[in-house]
């Protein structure tokens, strides 16, 4: 072991660029990755070979192992001359995908893990789409290939259809992606060329076909190789037919129309059939005297005496895991070539060809400055030293131990903060290395003093920063902490700021009563968090009962008529001081979700921080997208509203909303009243009281007229404002007086809730759907497909289910179903409940279908009176229905 170390060491700090690969297992959860990685562990002997697929080495929690799912990312370097490999493996459950973000980003290369019976799964199409999003080479590894034969019996020919139609299933996911991503960005190019550089083919070499928990792999040319041999045919005509329809005839020549002629192809022939026949003696028929005889043919001598290790010792002799994955490896670019791709170094350096590091990047030179990237926080156990550790990658020049680097700010910043590198580390799984020196492409742990998730850290101060957008899980479910000896909250207010450091999903509020929130992913990252805290010494938490956010929203309502909208103004007068006149409008669902994804520029424009290029475009796409949408909105202010005044209206926007409720709008429609405008400053400056008008919209969107939640996709539109500016008291009711009215304009149209909405996949067996159905109907899901996969016979339910009925969900579907049911939960969008929760019958058919007080449940009423009660704020609810049939029981009754 030592002089494993001693290698790795000297491989760290002097391979060349070439000779050095960043690699990250990337799948759905369960799909086989950490159980994979053991096998590519165990190549350097960390692990022992017998144990590999089935230690689960790289996830070091307790609570990994216990559940047997990856929660965080855990990196290790491996030595497979002459190559230093870096790898990375990530989580799959949905919860975590702030971590695959980081492992993404310090590899370049990423092994998609496909369950070869699940197929394609939603976290398998989301990844897809970040990993070509972010430019990195993808190797498709069809894993637990053997249960084709030991657990669904398929046959050589049925197999080979199925793994074929996998195969053309995730080219479609690739190529749908593609498209998405080409129409959102014309840089692209051509899109057919794209194709068919990222489409998978196994006669290419980039499909692995494996079966992790026996750790053995292999790619087409394995066995063209072989077949080679005893044909005495060049493996180079042998391998273009390896996988398709194609067939050897009795004179050895290679014909297509397999199908057609009802022959084998050469992939059944060649690979499967001796395959097949392994898997029958050790795995089926537990013959272990012919399966020695099979090894001895192909060379090998078994120490086995049972059938399923025998079988495990000759395929990991045969074809082993590591060999096939390093093999398709080294072919993929090297740490220096994979910048030479234009989208991944757009990725980093926020697509300026411009900027100052663009050139130390693709040169990735040992010789030149030094930069590095912190990519992720870890939580270190030595505790006497004053200093944060991290996981970075060097893309230029050498780092050593006691480095003087510079944190490299935005450009144009004149800050400048140097850390001193207070030891380097390669990274070993559960444990680490410690070394002087690393070289540039390498992926290690570093400890300094100062360190931030997304930094630059420089040789040299006089640059910017790069920079890489961190996608992170949506924060949904909140807790508020605390704990029962009041002396431990500033311990506890110290940790969760730890936490929050080293998870990037997780978000830690103090709120305005005292009380400590954590607002999580979901429920399983919630219970993580919450064991993370336990690890860190505070066991006697109190934590609340999780919170689910709504929104508030106003809708379009085709009933009304033109002068029933013209009285949605609404007028505030204070004495003779102030005068407000405004109305309220929807956006509209376009609008929404362009001002939702350029949520991050909004914040930069709203601190003036945004680049004056990035503003004007932003602008022309805005007016143009409202322009075309604002009018088509019926039963709304904007309907039918001439371009030209939509366009002065996108001109003269006042405001948006504040960070947490960024995609509403405040317009000035004032006549004559000019002011700054928020694109670009002006002559006229800002008017006194001007600020505070704007600090009441903030206010009303912070807190809607519902049930005090943030407001999403309104315009409030003021068409009158005189202020009396000698008035002093004035300026103190203006806040307020700005948000009750907007709030009274909002309720004089078409209120709603809007809720976080789980796109739930329940795989379930067919004996219990009609429970899984009742499980989901009790969670007011509704089911958008139900299909049977027919490799499994197992049914897939996908539904859409509120995130604030989801608690407890697996575990009441699997109690329901006796285990025959698991689910998949992934947060989807943010849906307007249809329901009116102040709705109450009114027509006489109204009357006589739901009764007099409307029996059947409304749920938008439900979740509305239990956010208000829980915020303490006024309901309805009746707490005496019969006061006149209350009486007093005797004790003997």
């Amino acid at each position: 072991m030592e002089s494993l170390e001693t290698a790795l060491k000297l491989a760290a700090a002097s391979k060349p660029a070439e000779h050095i690969r960043n690699v990250c297992l990337v799948a759905h959860v369960d799909h086989g990755k950490t159980s994979f990685a053991d096998s590519l562990v165990s190549a350097n002997a960390v692990i022992s070979s017998r144990m590999a697929g089935k230690l689960r080495y790289m996830d070091s929690r307790e609570d990994e192992q216990t559940r047997g799912i990856t929660m965080k990312s855990s990196g290790i370097s491996l030595l497979c001359e002459p190559l230093l490999i870096n790898l990375i493996d990530s989580p799959g459950h949905v919860d975590f995908s702030g971590e695959v973000t980081s492992a993404l980003i310090l590899s370049d290369i990423a092994l998609l893990l496909v369950d070869v019976i699940e197929g394609i799964c939603s976290q398998t199409e989301a990844l897809i789409r970040q990993v070509i999003r972010n430019g990195q080479v993808m190797i498709l590894v069809i894993n637990k290939i053997d249960r084709l034969r030991v657990e669904l019996k398929m046959s050589s020919s049925e197999a080979y259809q199925h793994m074929a139609r996998l195969i053309e299933g995730v080219n479609s996911c690739i190529s749908q992606v593609l498209g998405g991503i080409v129409l959102e960005d014309d840089t692209w190019g051509n899109i057919e060329e794209a194709e068919a550089k990222l489409h998978f083919d196994p006669a290419k070499g980039n499909v692995i076909f494996s079966s992790a928990l026996h750790s053995y792999a292999f790619g087409c040319e394995d066995f063209a190789t072989l077949a080679a041999e005893k044909m005495k045919v060049e493996k180079s005509i042998l391998l273009p037919a390896m996988f398709g329809d194609f067939w050897i005839d009795s004179t050895g020549t290679i014909r297509d129309s397999a199908a057609a002629k009802n022959k084998a192809t050469m992939f059944e022939r060649i690979v499967l059939e001796p395959l097949w026949k392994l898997h029958d003696l050790g795995l089926v028929d537990n013959d272990v005297t012919s399966l020695s005889e099979a090894a001895k043919k192909l060379g090998f001598t078994l120490k086995s005496r049972r059938a399923n290790e025998a079988f495990d010792e000759l395929m990991r002799s045969w074809l082993p895991l590591p060999k096939a994955s390093f093999r398709a490896v080294a072919r993929a670019p090297n740490v220096r070539s994979t910048f030479e791709t234009q989208h991944r170094l757009d990725h980093l350096t926020g697509h300026r060809l411009d900027h100052p590091l663009r050139p130390f990047v693709l040169g990735c030179d040992s010789t030149q400055i030094t930069i590095v990237f912190v990519v992720k926080l870890l939580q270190t156990e030595d505790k006497s030293l004053n200093s944060r550790r991290a996981i970075c990658r060097i893309l230029s020049g050498t780092l050593r131990k006691g480095d003087k680097l510079y944190v490299l700010q935005q450009h144009g910043s004149s800050e400048v903060t140097s850390t001193k590198i207070d030891r380097i580390s390669i990274l070993r799984g559960r444990d680490t290395i410690p070394t002087d020196t690393v070289t540039s492409g390498m992926v290690c742990a570093i400890d300094a003093e100062i360190l931030l998730q997304n930094t630059t850290l420089c040789s040299e101060s006089d640059y910017p920063c790069l920079k890489i957008g961190s996608q992170t899980g949506e924060a949904l479910v909140r807790v508020s902490v605390s704990t029962q000896q009041l002396d431990d909250m500033d311990e506890l207010r110290e940790k969760l700021k730890l936490l929050a450091l080293l998870d990037t999903s997780l978000k830690v509020m103090e709120l305005e009563n005292g009380e400590l929130a954590m607002v999580t992913a979901g429920e399983v990252h919630l219970q993580k968090c919450i064991k993370d805290l336990n690890d860190l010494g505070l066991v006697d938490l109190d934590v609340s009962e999780p919170i689910v956010p709504f929104m508030e929203t106003v809708i379009e309502d085709v009933n009304l008529s033109a002068p029933q909208i013209t009285e949605q103004e609404t007028d505030c007068r204070i004495r003779e001081a102030l005068h407000i006149k405004l109305r309220i409008a929807p956006l509209g669902s376009t609008v929404i979700e362009f001002l939702d994804k350029n949520a991050i520029l909004l914040s930069a424009i709203r601190r003036g921080e945004a680049d004056q290029t990035e503003i004007d475009d932003f602008q022309k796409k805005l007016t143009l997208i409202c322009t075309e949408s604002l009018p088509t909105l019926k039963g709304t202010w904007w309907y039918r509203k001439p371009k030209d005044l939509i366009e002065t209206m996108i001109e003269r926007i006042w405001a948006f909303g504040p960070d947490r409720a960024r995609s509403n709008i405040l317009f000035n429609n004032v006549e004559s009243y000019d002011r700054d405008l928020i694109w670009r400053k002006t002559e006229f400056g800002v008017r006194r009281y001007d600020q505070a008008l704007v600090g009441g919209f903030e206010l009303f969107c912070n807190s809607g007229p519902l049930c005090n939640e943030i407001m999403h996709g309104v315009a409030v539109i003021v068409e009158e404002w005189t202020v009396d500016e000698e008035d002093g008291a004035i300026g103190g009711q203006m806040m307020s007086a700005m948000k009750a009215t907007c709030s009274a304009a909002a309720k004089k149209l078409a209120l709603r809730l809007v809720a976080a909405m789980y796109k739930c996949t329940v795989t379930t067996a067919s004996q219990a759907l009609g429970k899984v159905h009742a499980v989901l109907s009790q969670r007011k899901s509704k089911v958008l497909s139900e299909d049977i996969n027919e490799a499994t016979n197992l049914f897939e339910v996908v539904s859409l289910m509120p995130v604030v009925e989801s608690f407890s969900f697996c575990d009441q579907l699997r109690k329901f179903t006796s285990g025959m049911a698991s689910a998949q939960l992934q947060f989807s969008h943010w849906q307007v409940i249809d329901e009116d929760p102040y709705w109450t019958p009114t027509t006489l058919e109204e009357v006589e279908e739901f009764g007099l007080k409307g029996d059947s449940p409304n749920h938008a009423r439900g979740y509305m009176d239990a956010v208000r009660r829980r915020k303490g704020l006024p309901t309805e609810d009746l707490i005496v229905e019969s006061a006149e049939k209350q009486r007093n029981l005797k004790k003997n009754k």
